[in-house]
């Protein structure tokens, strides 16, 4: 059966689509194709859950505190039938900490993010000393405080657009999309892994990590790539109440989950690239450790309890998202390349995507996240080049 839209993918950036699509014009004929409904290795799944304020691109930034306003009303906007989803917001703050190298690009940011109302702070070494002493270090100079930042449940957010989009009139299909259906004149729908073709005006990739073997099947090479990252459990004699998530200059990143549970990972260039979801503990003490404490020396007594590894779909050319039609493709609209912050963008994207499909006005522009810049290979970097 034909479709007015088919969205490749149906965790929290296709559900989020089709939310949005739904709730502008009900009367859309929704098909969300998900291989894997249980989303056991769906990045969203396998993320730490992390919201931030504390992005260095403007549009990063509006993305964020729009994200930030739909958490704050999302169980009323998603209930169903008496059920509310409870995204548990936690809002234990986020301490960039900053070394000399980094300087420049931090009060660049900071003042940017002030500039569009944020509530982020600088934070000077002798204060977050004082303030949260484990994270005292000789090389850091300051760091800047995103104290509404914090952590969220992602399965509550899937299943929150999952569940609320059904209702409108979305239809979740279990099925791989094996390819794109092309004809001259734009996009025609895909074809399943069964053989069974359906047609529909527009496809919009929302397929992670996967997205870009998909957009293969129609000749279209896409920068993005699977990247393997492990998040190892740890547990330490800090007490982690009270203290804010802290990312170090390097990009390590460690979250205080509990008494002195904490998350912790740390991107590295040889990360493998492919679907390899095997948890590799070793990496943390032979990689993670040594660096953590040559940082922060008071986590010097620590033990990995438990870890998971998932998928970063990394944009290789800029590490931002690629959003909006692909301008050789009528019909086919993209939403790839996140490079580990999509869980955190899905609000502001679905809504995006709704609106262009739907030849709406954009709330938000976000067009210099266009797909043109792949293309053209004009890259749009956060500052120095490089995201967390």
């Amino acid at each position: 059966m034909g479709r007015d839209i088919v969205i490749v993918g149906g965790c929290a950036m296709g559900a989020a689509t089709a939310y949005h699509l739904l709730a502008r014009d009900p009367s859309l004929s929704i098909a969300v194709i998900e291989k894997d409904p249980t989303y056991r290795y769906a990045s969203t799944m396998l993320s730490d859950g992390n919201v931030r304020i504390q992005f260095n691109l403007e549009e990063n930034i509006r993305i964020s505190q729009y994200a930030m306003q739909v958490l704050e009303t999302f169980a009323d906007v998603m209930e169903v039938n008496g059920v509310r989803p409870d995204v548990s917001m936690r809002k234990q703050g986020n301490l960039f900490l900053v070394d000399e190298d980094g300087r420049q690009g931090a009060e660049d940011g900071l003042a940017l993010q002030q500039a569009l109302g944020c509530d982020v702070e600088w934070m000077t070494a002798d204060q977050i000393a004082d303030a949260y002493p484990p994270y005292a270090g000789k090389d850091i100079i300051g760091g800047t405080l995103g104290r509404l930042d914090g952590s969220v449940d992602p399965n509550a957010v899937v299943q929150g657009y999952r569940k609320k989009s059904i209702a409108l009139g979305a239809d979740f299909i279990a099925g791989e999309v094996a390819s794109l259906k092309t004809g001259s004149d734009g996009i025609q729908g895909v074809v399943l892994a069964s053989g069974e073709t359906v047609p529909a005006g527009a496809v919009v990739n929302t397929a992670g990590a996967w997205a870009g073997d998909l957009l293969a099947t129609a000749g279209i090479d896409l920068p993005v790539i699977p990247v393997m990252r492990n998040v190892h459990v740890v547990e330490s004699p800090i007490l982690s109440t009270g203290l804010p998530s802290a990312f170090l200059p390097s990009g390590l990143y460690i979250i205080p989950e509990h008494d002195g549970t904490w998350l912790m990972a740390w991107s590295q260039p040889d990360d493998p690239v492919g679907f390899d979801f095997t948890v590799h503990q070793h990496r943390f003490y032979d990689i993670v450790w040594p660096h953590l404490i040559d940082k922060l020396p008071a986590f010097d007594q620590l033990r990995v309890v438990g870890g998971w590894a998932g998928l970063y779909a990394v944009n290789t050319l800029d590490g931002n998202a690629i959003l909006g039609e692909w301008p050789e493709m009528r019909g086919l609209y993209l939403a790839n390349g996140f490079s580990g912050h999509g869980f955190q963008q899905c609000h502001a994207v679905g809504r995006y995507l709704a609106e262009l499909i739907l030849e709406h006005e954009p709330a938000l522009d976000l067009s210099r996240l266009g797909p043109e810049r792949i293309l053209e290979g004009t890259p749009l970097f956060e500052h120095a080049g490089r995201i967390i």
